[in-house]
Parts: structure tokens; C-alpha cells; sequence
């Protein structure tokens, strides 16, 4: 045969060959990560983000997905009850717990304590814009509660969805943010009345909401780098569920494979992390929710072992010397006010560091508040972060890296330094 045809018939088959080899090996892979968050499923409380996720899935443990609906059910009253004492607002968990019902096909009765709640809440935030810039919580929170009413088809007020777009001197506006407001957004730009086909918004709205998102977008792709991160790999997968509703196919699926080689090198462990990944590995955004109508749904999902994390290079014994982390508190000052040699004991992770030195140290105390993403260092020193105040202790590796783990999954490394640094959000 001429080497010609022979590279012709090369071309032609074994380009689609290969990309065939190719996407069953992603398939693969995903049902494993599928199946990983199936088994997250038993921790407590349940997280409404990880059933999202599982219902977006092509692939579903019925059973499973029935009984933490039931526990997802019990914790959201519980919520609201908490809420009726005046507590903080949670504009952000109550949305993703609708998102949650929406996404099993609950009907009215069962979400609507939530609606009011967060209808209300939603005109709070709106207020707090009004008066102080910012939202009552933040961008993130304001944009989910708007995407939950909107994919339950409940029509917005106005006065909401124009104090929902971030004002032009915030310029520091997270990824995960941006890519939120464009989700909620896109929601209202093709939402219509229920039972017919008419836009339930003025051609006015549906024309600022396009220009913002067409703003937004483009400082999305700015941020875009070669790779395929958006941010950073934690920051990706909302960013590409913003790029796959606005028609960018092209960079989600280098995204998605960015991201699953990630996965592979045990980069999405935290079921929250996990839960933002699995959708738009099968090419899913939360826009997708509001079209779901629970039937013909396959019940195959069982246990699959992912495949273990290659491993890295062993590195011969140098010392039998004990290794240390060094830890350091600035408060808004920038003055260091704390600093401490913390003994590195196998693989500790930060929480596991910052435990030991309060444990051999009375002048070091910090505390923490559960969340979504688990443990969150909310106080250190007798000084908090706040909401009111907009403060927060960010974490710190070295001289300026910024830590996209939270405390319980970053494990410092011997000889590290940790800076926990009170700062501005």
C-alpha cells in the first residue's frame, strides 16, 4: 500500500478510533467519581450540593438518592426553624436545598416555606445593595437564591435582579461569583410563563440581563488560562457550567479534561469540590434543573473503585531529624502577633497542625464553623472574621500563595510556613 493512502486511511480511521478510546476512558472515569460522591452520601449532615450533583447525573442509585432526599428534607426545616429565631441569613444553603427539590421533582406544597423564606431574604439582600453597596451576605449567596426561584419558575421582582449585578468598582469578584450571577441570569433571560410559550420577563430585563452577562463572560475568559483553569481548579467547574450554558463548548471540553486529570491526582477528595465537578463532566449546568422531570432515569449506580492517585517519586532518606511546620497570625494590621514551630507528624492535615499548637500552646486558640466545604477557621486568637465588617482569616503558604484548600484538606508540607492573616472580603 502507498504510503499516501495508507496515511489517508490513517486519518480517517484512526483519529475517530482514538477519540473513541478516549471517551470511554473519561466515561470510566466518571462513573467512578459518580460513584465516590454516591458513597459521601452517609456523612452528616447531607449536603444539598452533593444531591444536586447525583440528580444531574446520568447514572443514579435510586434508593440512595430517595433516602438523603428524606435527610435533606429533615435538615432544611430544621434550617428554616433556626431561621425564624433571627439567626444569620442563609440565603445561599436554603437555595441550594430548592435547587435540591427541584432537582427530584417535589411539588409546590414541599418547597413552599422555603420560596417565602428566601423571596424574602432575596429583598433583603437587595436593601442591604441599596444602602451599603454590597449585598446582605454576598454576590454568590444573592445569585444562587435567584437562580432557585427561577428554576422553581417563580417570577422575580425587578427591583432584585437589578441589584443582583455587581457594582463596577468591586473588582475583586471570584470566579465561582461571576460564573453564579451569569447562571442566574441566563435563568431569567429564557425563563418563561409556565404552560405557555412567553418570556415571563420584559424585553427590557431580558436585554440588560444578556449585556451583563455578556460583560461578566468576557471577564470569565480573562481569566481562562492555557491549561484549562479558570481561577483555579476548585474555581473551574462553576466556571465552566457559565461557559457551557453561554455556547463556549470549545473551552468546557478542555476544562473537562483539565479537570479530570485533576481528579486523578486525588485533586476533588471534598465532596463539595466533587459535587461542583460532576455536572459539567456530563456536560450539565444547574440551568438543567428546571427541565428535569424525574422519569426514565437508569438505577445502575453501584460501588466503582476509582483508580488509585499515581504515585510520586520516593525521595531517599535524608534525616531522621523531626520535621516542623511554622505557623504565624497578622491580624488587619499586617503586624505578626503569633508565631509557632508545630512538629510534623505524618500526614497532618492543617486543622491537625493548628489543633497541636493550641493543644502545647495557651496563647494560640482558634475556632472553627462547620460549612459545606467542611471546617471553615472563623475565629483565631479571640479575633473573628465577619460578615458585618467584611473580614475573614485567609490562608497562606509561604510568602504569598494563597491556600485553595480548606484547613481540613491541605497538608502542609515539612518545613512550610503558614501565615494566617486577618483580611478584607
Amino acid at each position: 500500500m502507498q504510503p499516501r493512502v495508507l496515511l489517508l486511511l490513517m486519518s480517517y480511521m484512526g483519529v475517530p478510533l482514538l477519540a473513541h478510546k478516549l471517551e470511554v476512558n473519561h466515561e470510566k472515569a466518571i462513573v467512578a467519581l459518580n460513584s465516590l460522591l454516591l458513597g459521601s452520601t452517609r456523612t452528616v449532615p447531607a449536603n444539598p450540593s452533593v444531591h444536586i450533583a447525583l440528580r444531574l447525573s446520568e447514572k443514579h442509585n435510586l434508593h440512595k438518592e430517595r433516602t438523603y432526599l428524606r435527610r435533606l428534607k429533615t435538615d432544611l426545616r430544621s434550617l428554616l426553624s433556626r431561621a425564624e429565631q433571627g439567626s444569620r441569613p442563609f440565603t445561599g444553603l436554603v437555595a441550594l436545598h430548592l435547587l435540591a427539590l427541584r432537582a427530584s421533582c417535589q411539588d409546590l406544597q414541599e418547597k413552599r416555606e422555603a420560596l417565602l423564606y428566601l423571596k424574602n431574604k432575596l429583598s433583603a439582600e437587595r436593601n442591604h445593595t441599596i444602602y451599603h453597596q454590597v449585598p446582605l451576605t454576598n454576590y454568590y449567596q444573592y445569585s444562587l437564591g435567584v437562580l432557585a426561584l427561577c428554576v422553581n419558575d417563580i417570577r422575580i421582582d425587578h427591583s432584585v435582579l437589578s441589584g443582583l449585578v455587581p457594582h463596577d468598582h468591586h473588582h475583586h469578584h471570584s470566579v465561582d461569583t461571576l460564573a453564579a450571577v451569569v447562571l442566574a441570569l441566563k435563568c431569567v433571560l429564557e425563563s418563561t410563563v409556565p404552560g405557555r410559550d412567553v418570556s415571563m420577563y420584559s424585553a427590557e430585563r431580558r436585554l440588560k440581563a444578556q449585556q451583563t452577562i455578556n460583560k461578566l463572560m468576557e471577564k470569565i475568559r480573562r481569566r481562562w488560562t492555557s491549561n484549562g483553569d479558570v481561577g483555579n481548579i476548585y474555581s473551574t467547574p462553576l466556571a465552566l457550567q457559565a461557559l457551557l450554558a453561554t455556547g463556549d463548548t470549545k473551552r468546557w471540553l478542555k476544562g473537562k479534561i483539565n479537570l479530570l486529570n485533576e481528579s486523578k491526582q486525588g485533586a476533588f477528595q471534598n465532596p463539595m469540590a466533587l459535587s461542583q465537578l460532576l455536572p459539567v463532566l456530563y456536560r450539565k449546568t444547574y440551568l438543567d434543573i428546571g427541565q428535569m422531570d424525574c422519569r426514565s432515569e437508569s438505577d445502575e449506580l453501584r460501588r466503582v473503585d476509582l483508580e488509585p492517585p499515581e504515585p510520586e517519586p520516593l525521595e531517599p532518606e535524608t534525616s531522621s531529624q523531626p520535621e516542623f511546620v511554622y505557623v504565624s497570625v497578622k491580624e488587619k494590621n499586617l503586624v505578626t502577633t503569633y508565631t509557632a514551630r508545630v512538629p510534623l507528624i505524618n500526614q497532618m492535615s492543617l486543622l491537625n497542625v493548628l489543633q497541636a499548637a493550641s493543644k502545647n500552646d495557651s496563647n494560640f486558640n482558634f475556632k472553627t464553623e462547620q460549612t459545606l466545604w467542611g471546617p471553615f477557621l472563623s475565629s483565631v486568637n479571640h479575633v473573628p472574621g465577619q460578615d458585618d465588617t467584611r473580614t475573614y482569616w485567609r490562608l497562606i503558604s509561604g510568602a504569598h500563595t494563597l491556600l485553595i484548600e480548606g484547613i481540613q484538606d491541605y497538608l502542609p508540607q515539612p518545613g512550610e510556613h503558614i501565615l494566617l492573616q486577618l483580611s478584607s472580603f
